[in-house]
């Protein structure tokens, strides 16, 4: 998600329902703003999202992850939980530092429109989100390696291997079927009885 900074104004419209309470750098929001600010060259610039919750708590975020082009900043903000760990209003406001002689400056404090982040869906018997999440962690956990084990499975499974033994033993069954039945009789016996065809007869002396 992109948004682009007017002056000293960011709009928040696009994203000003998207938090949930309890989420963890789920979100990324692309904030582009101009590079230079009067004589002052942003890029070179500490950026900083601070975040006012509803109950009145300040959390704060650096962005570190940015670039600049010959007239823009684009700053990539991956939203920190810190920002949705209570439901409600949110107030925001960027802010911009400059260092100059071991002392900090600020340039620019971006106004920004409050956005909302939603309550969790928690029933009356269900346990606290931070537990939910554990459980529901563990059961995709589980279930992903399970999946991972049966694929893996099914990965190392030679169908090659398994045809070529099969090959070998139709071989072997007809080498064993193709010798003739060897048969060891007396010769009265053998005078005697009824000879059976592909059969080896073997005379041996009467006892």
């Amino acid at each position: 998600m992109e948004v682009f900074a007017k002056g000293k104004n960011i709009p928040t419209y696009s994203f000003g329902n998207l938090f949930i309470q309890g989420e963890r750098s789920a979100d990324i929001i692309n904030i582009v703003v101009d590079r230079f600010y009067n004589d002052t060259d942003l890029s070179r610039c500490s950026f900083l999202m601070t975040g006012i919750t509803e109950d009145g708590w300040e959390v704060n975020q650096v962005i570190s992850s940015r670039r600049a082009t010959a007239d823009k900043v684009y700053l990539k903000w991956n939203v920190s939980g810190d920002f949705t760990i209570n439901s409600g209003k949110l107030k925001l406001e960027l802010r911009v530092y400059y260092r100059e002689n071991d002392e900090v400056h600020t340039i620019i404090k971006y106004n920004m429109p409050d956005v909302y982040v939603k309550p969790s869906l928690n029933g009356k018997n269900g346990p606290l989100p931070e537990t939910s999440e554990q459980i529901v962690g563990n059961i995709i956990f589980a279930t992903d390696e399970g999946l991972k084990a049966i694929q893996e499975k099914i990965d190392g499974f030679d169908i090659d291997e398994v045809k070529e033994r099969l090959d070998i033993m139709e071989v072997n069954n007809s080498v064993y079927l193709a010798r003739p039945e060897v048969i060891a009789v007396t010769q009265k016996q053998y005078d005697s009885c009824e000879h059976k065809k592909n059969s080896l007869y073997v005379i041996i002396k009467e006892k």
